[in-house]
């Protein structure tokens, strides 16, 4: 039995998990052949212990150090309860009719265990609860060692804080100990203060952590729930009309359409189907809560059968799934099953393993299933995969679910607290342990917040419809893409744009619209060099994949030495530029000012503003990085400098990886890009200016009077890190040659091993690390990178799970330099991604 959502823990709802028992020390001998419920009950292995009497019912919890009453019903209870009990034939063992899972079997005692007999009830002091909470999970929970966490250390650093201590201290200390499990199921409870839980960092986990917003569980679970309807609306938008749809049954189930005849089905909870969790804390209201929802969940999937017998296949959407009853789990699972089942089984550290079965349906639905699941799928959703990945029908797409598919099992602690844990391991057929690591998919796609939000598009479920045969939802036609080309154009008084599609490997389509150069009305191709900013850095990702570098080593004897501000010499390896982690700190005002226009190397700042603030600029990035990096240069400040192996983007620290490939080589990086990079790609409009810039693009601002100011050609003091010119065309060349796995033109000597290293693909993806790779940022399964510059944009990405990538470049920005303006830079950054969604979506329709 599962928890229904992993939301702040109540009370109330603790009890569904109560009745699956805990672990006990008795060892009492049973009397034989007795044929009364009435007596002493324990489920062995668990603790949970009943003592049944005529017009009573008490339930305890108990470990080593004490016992606690968890419950005591009155005679209505009993006589309600009775009927469903069921007794073996010598009378030693219990177990309840129609249990769902919810109670298991419990063995006789003889006596109850001596320490129930002064239960612990109402017990306050700190230091008395912590030892109960340790001996709880020291003999309960199941995972301390996959989870990698030494109890017997824990118990050390923590017993001596609890003598004494205040409410605030204690939630505080349980809160750092529960943060240690990464495991939904540790949860602590109480009326004086918010519930204290634990999770993994993986799904929308991550990604909340990732954006600072991991706090106090009420905050926390708000958060998630923003995340998940923003992700939901996103696929809901994929549907065909009329969208999505909910049962009669419940509202639980919801489903729709998709192109080619594929249904789409979404799973969020499995339990409270159609009813609120009872505020009752007796059982069997409990059991008749979990019959109503297992009842419902078979009047919901019978109610859906005509409406599947139209489909060719089904995804199945579990990636926000929190959890429930297995039995529910099962029992709509089994809907899609033809013959009985082993899909695993569960049981305690010790002990043999109990099977888990799966029905088969009458009729089922033997159609092609795609099931999306993710780190956000937890509980009896992450058994609902499971048993989904047992049928030769289905396919898992996503990640590994959250890895915490134990029974939450309930105890309460003597001042009142409420503490659940896992303590049940489940496997699957081949043995293989599901906690922790969770259920793993077929197919590994990154299923939550990426660019995707940007692109409005769904990796996971397009992927889905790929894989089904399926065409792509919500495509572009071509005439969209350039109407959208041709809007923004008009809007913003764009000069020009232009574009490319890449799929699987190559280019196949390029668009552009608008003006290369407004004075001389050169038109706007999709082989017009335009400056592309910082997506020139992904150069020099290559080159180091490219010359087999060692990554950790430490950079080569540079012709200066860098110098932190304490005196410590600056040696960062390789690999800390690329990822940017070097602990290279950027200045804005020193790189503005080092533009400079290459007809007479003045600065372009001091140009646009009519001052001479910024001097000359330095030509030379030889030169600019000693004065940035070396003490007593003309740029050097404390401020340049802060934490190493922080990830902190750095044009500075890009350029530096520049000069080193320079001094590796021993010849400048553009003439050995040029030769290794780009003439083997035959990138014929690409290039790095100097004097001559061929027939690139024109830079354009916008002027506060609605014209355009035609900037003069310029390069900057960092010119490696954003000063590379190409064509829409070529840079769709580039992108297919080192992020398709299939590319029509490869780069010779970059080897499958160094390409997924430069990509960071040989990285499981986590949210907030932008660059797993070397200068390739990494955003889900899309890789690539951006760019803005004065008087520049660009784009330039591939997603890695559905094949298929865009290039998209504008000479001019929405940075409003002259007046800046920040709600018209918001319009115009949105409305260039419309354009880049646009792209993408009719990349997939090809």
């Amino acid at each position: 039995m599962k928890r229904r959502q992993l939301y702040p823990w109540t009370l109330l709802s603790g009890l569904l998990l109560a009745l699956s028992g805990c672990h006990d020390d008795a060892n009492n001998t049973s009397k034989p052949n007795q044929t009364t419920v009435h007596g002493i009950w324990q489920k062995t292995g668990y603790g949970t212990v009943w003592q049944i009497e005529q017009n009573r019912l008490q339930i305890f919890n108990l470990n080593k150090f004490g016992c606690v009453r968890q419950a005591d019903h009155p005679a209505a209870e009993v006589q309600t309860i009775r009927p469903q009990l069921q007794l073996t034939a010598d009378g030693n063992t219990l177990s309840l009719a129609q249990d769902a899972g919810l109670f298991g079997q419990f063995q006789r005692l003889s006596q109850l265990p001596a320490s129930c007999l002064q239960p612990m009830n109402g017990e306050q002091d700190s230091a008395k609860n912590f030892e109960f909470f340790w001996q709880d999970i020291q003999q309960y929970y199941a995972f301390t060692a996959e989870r990698q966490l030494n109890w017997e250390q824990l118990y050390r650093d923590y017993q001596p804080k609890f003598a004494n201590a205040s409410l605030e201290q204690q939630q505080q200390y349980y809160q750092e100990i529960i943060a240690r499990f990464g495991d939904a199921h540790v949860v602590l409870g109480s009326t004086e203060g918010p519930a204290l839980q634990g999770y993994a960092r993986r799904g929308l986990f991550a990604q909340i952590e990732a954006d600072g917003a991991a706090g106090d569980s009420e905050a926390l679970f708000s958060q998630l729930e923003l995340y998940q309807q923003l992700l939901q609306q996103q696929t809901d938008a994929l549907l065909l009309a009329p969208g999505l749809q909910a049962t009669k049954a419940t509202a639980a189930l919801q489903y729709g359409l998709l192109p080619g005849g594929i249904g789409y089905l979404r799973i969020n909870q499995l339990s409270g189907l159609n009813q609120a969790d009872p505020t009752s804390l007796t059982p069997s209201v409990w059991l008749q809560f979990v019959k109503n929802d297992v009842e419902t969940a078979t009047a919901a999937m019978l109610e859906l059968q005509p409406w599947l017998a139209q489909t060719k296949g089904l995804v199945i959407d579990l990636r926000f799934n929190q959890g429930g009853f297995d039995a529910v789990a099962l029992q709509i699972v089994s809907q899609f099953n033809a013959e009985a089942r082993v899909i695993g089984s569960k049981g305690l550290r010790t002990g043999s393993q109990q099977l888990i079965k799966l029905a088969a349906a009458n009729t089922p639905y033997l159609k092609p299933l795609q099931v999306l699941a993710g780190g956000s799928t937890i509980s009896a959703g992450e058994v609902m995969t499971l048993a989904l990945k047992s049928l030769p029908q289905a396919t898992i797409i996503g990640e590994p679910t959250h890895g915490s598919l134990s029974d939450a099992l309930l105890h309460q602690l003597p001042n009142g607290w409420t503490l659940t844990l896992s303590n049940e391991r489940y496997q699957d057929p081949a043995g293989q342990l599901q906690e922790v690591q969770g259920v793993l998919p077929d197919v590994p796609v990154y299923p939550y917040l990426s660019l995707d939000a940007a692109l409005q598009s769904d990796t996971a479920l397009d992927r889905a419809l790929q894989l089904l045969q399926a065409p792509a939802a919500q495509t572009a036609s071509a005439a969209e893409v350039q109407n959208s080309m041709r809007r923004f154009r008009q809007q913003f008084n764009q000069p020009g744009i232009s574009a490319a599609v890449v799929r699987q490997g190559k280019v196949m389509a390029t668009f552009a619209e608008g003006l290369a150069d407004v004075a001389s009305n050169t038109v706007m191709t999709a082989d017009t060099p335009t400056l592309v900013a910082s997506i020139s850095k992904t150069l020099l990702g290559t080159a180091i994949a490219k010359l087999n570098i060692a990554v950790d080593n430490p950079l080569p004897a540079l012709p200066f030495l860098p110098q932190r501000p304490d005196g410590q010499n600056f040696n960062p390896s390789w690999l800390q530029l690329a990822q940017h982690r070097s602990g290279i700190v950027d200045q804005d005002s020193t790189l503005f000012c080092a533009i400079y226009s290459t007809a007479d190397g003045s600065s372009l700042l001091d140009q646009l503003r009519g001052t001479d603030q910024c001097g000359t600029p330095e030509p030379s990035h030889l030169h600019f990085l000693a004065g940035y990096l070396q003490p007593g240069g003309r740029w050097y400040q404390s401020a340049n400098f802060g934490a190493a192996g922080v990830e902190n983007y750095s044009n500075v620290g890009a350029e530096l990886a520049s000069l080193a490939l320079e001094q590796h080589t021993a010849e400048p990086f553009a003439d050995w890009s040029g030769r290794e990079i780009l003439t083997p790609l035959q990138l014929q409009n690409t290039f790095w200016p100097t004097k001559d810039f061929r027939n690139a693009a024109t830079l354009y601002l916008p002027t506060p009077d609605g014209g355009l100011m035609p900037l003069p050609r310029y390069a900057s003091s960092d010119y490696y890190d954003g000063m590379l010119h190409s064509s829409a065309r070529d840079l769709g060349t580039y992108l297919a040659a080192i992020a398709s796995d299939t590319p029509a033109l490869s780069l010779p000597g970059l080897s499958q091993p160094r390409r997924q290293q430069l990509l960071g693909w040989d990285q499981p993806f986590t949210p907030g690390h932008d660059f797993p790779g070397w200068f390739w940022q990494r955003s889900g399964d899309y890789v690539g990178h951006n760019g803005l510059f004065v008087g520049a944009s660009s784009m330039m990405y591939y997603n890695k799970a559905t094949e298929t990538g865009f290039v998209l470049l504008l000479n001019g920005d929405g940075q409003y330099w002259v007046a800046p303006d920040e709600a018209k830079s918001q319009a115009w950054q949105q409305a260039m991604l419309q354009i880049a969604a646009r792209l993408y979506r009719h990349g997939l329709g090809l």
